[in-house]
């Protein structure tokens, strides 16, 4: 680190500057769908170092393995040990990885029909947070049964769809006052309820389900990662073509459809897309994850390139936006047992994908003196000197840009407590400067 202290500096600032630093997710997503009772068994803290958002999967309705009866009181969450799990989620948020709950899944979704169904369902979910201190939730509602639309649209979503949002907006509430903080949310809807919106058959069969959420939600929702595999009958691209999945264009197709929009068929309405920056690739881990979807190493990395401005076009399908996204959140996958049982080739290459999230910005880091560090390097603790941070709440992200600690500034000097964190280089931020330091 010595040798080389300003390479080291400039790469964790930049990755810090180019994504949203007042995000509470890592610098770039990499979310792994953990089966807690089936599939290879794997104990949370143990699972690969690159996976930095966990969605436990699933808070879910399914009591007699019939997928199309469930009911929102019969929601549950039986982990094969919950003393382990309760045991492992506080190492990895004290490694700055999020712990989410999941909730859904293909056998385990339900609809809300009522107001009493909004009630049981915020009323559990609740409960599920509480008992294992999760960080937020997971949207994976699935199945015609429980979300197709007949009669509604994206301004006019029928009530099952309502009662989704105002839960979502409750739970919201209730987590930032009981938490002090806002609670994290993500969606990850399949391609029928979202871009199908630009097909006569998936629209007026599935009724784009998840735009209305997304729409009305935008602001609250961290992170949309439509589940690209499982659609054999291939989607529409913006450009009025077919692609189908387990190919780069098809990732590429779908990826700029949900971050620029559409107008969807049938009068089911305008969807005005969501920022690249809470936009992730969800793919199957294996070709054992998914019955159909899963996309070689190879194309996912040329898709990734070509759709963040790195890269060539790597198939027939051109970005409506030149230069590409270089915002996009990251990856997510199903899921982390079926990495594992392929020697996590999904997690090394997202690794190998996301590097560092380069911009030229580094003068801001340089130039900003508004608040001192001391002594730097530190040893175990930190006095921060601003006396305009006053009343701020400072973040520090460790070298992979995961943030590793909050703390609110009280007064014009504050000592803050480091000796927890391992030796190397940090950047600590306020809503007026970044500056970084070293811990020895």
């Amino acid at each position: 680190m010595k040798t080389k202290p300003l390479l080291a500096i400039v790469l964790i600032a930049l990755c810090l500057i180019s994504c949203n630093i007042f995000s509470q997710l890592p610098c770039n997503v990499l979310v792994g769908y953990w089966q807690s009772s089936w599939g290879t068994t794997v104990r949370l803290k143990d699972i690969n170092s690159n996976y930095n958002v966990i969605n436990l999967a699933f808070l879910e309705a399914d009591t007699d393995g019939s997928s199309d009866n469930n009911v929102v009181s019969a929601l549950d969450f039986t982990p094969t040990s919950k003393t382990n799990l309760l045991a492992d989620i506080p190492v990895l948020q004290a490694q700055g990885k999020k712990v989410l709950m999941s909730i859904g899944g293909a056998s385990g979704s339900f609809k809300l029909s009522s107001a009493s169904d909004v009630t049981t369902f915020v009323s559990k979910v609740e409960t599920m947070i509480q008992t294992y201190g999760l960080d937020g939730i997971d949207i994976d509602l699935e199945r015609p049964t429980y979300l197709t639309q007949t009669t509604g649209t994206i301004s006019n979503p029928e009530s099952h769809i309502t009662n989704v949002i105002s839960a979502l907006q409750q739970l919201l509430t209730w987590y930032k006052s009981t938490y002090d903080k806002k609670m994290i949310l993500t969606l990850v809807p399949e391609v029928a309820y979202t871009v199908g919106g630009l097909s006569s058959y998936m629209s007026s069969t599935y009724g784009v389900a998840y735009l209305p959420i997304i729409e009305t939600l935008k602001s609250d929702i961290d992170l949309v990662m439509v589940q690209l595999y499982n659609c054999s009958g291939g989607s529409y691209g913006l450009d009025g073509k077919v692609y189908t999945e387990a190919t780069a264009d098809f990732i590429v197709s779908q990826t700029e459809a949900m971050i620029k929009g559409f107008t969807c068929v049938n009068s089911k309405g305008t969807y005005s897309g969501i920022d690249a920056s809470k936009v992730a690739v969800c793919l199957p881990a294996s070709s054992a994850a998914a019955s159909s979807g899963f996309t070689s190493t190879a194309n996912v990395k040329s898709a990734l390139a070509y759709l963040r401005g790195t890269g060539s076009k790597p198939g027939s399908y051109t970005l409506k936006t030149t230069g590409g996204y270089p915002g996009l959140a990251g990856m997510a996958t199903w899921s982390v047992n079926t990495d594992l049982d392929a020697s996590y080739s999904y997690a090394i290459n997202y690794a190998s994908i996301f590097t560092s999230c380069l911009t030229t910005e580094t003068e801001k880091i340089e130039n900003n003196i508004s608040v001192t560090i001391s002594p730097n390097p530190a040893h175990g603790q930190i006095t921060l000197n601003s006396s305009v941070a006053k009343g701020d709440v400072i973040t520090i992200y460790n070298i992979a840009g995961i943030q590793v600690l909050q703390q609110k500034i009280v007064d014009q000097k504050t000592l803050i407590d480091v000796s927890f964190l391992p030796e190397g280089l940090y950047l600590l931020q306020t809503s007026g400067a970044i500056q970084k330091f070293v811990l020895e």
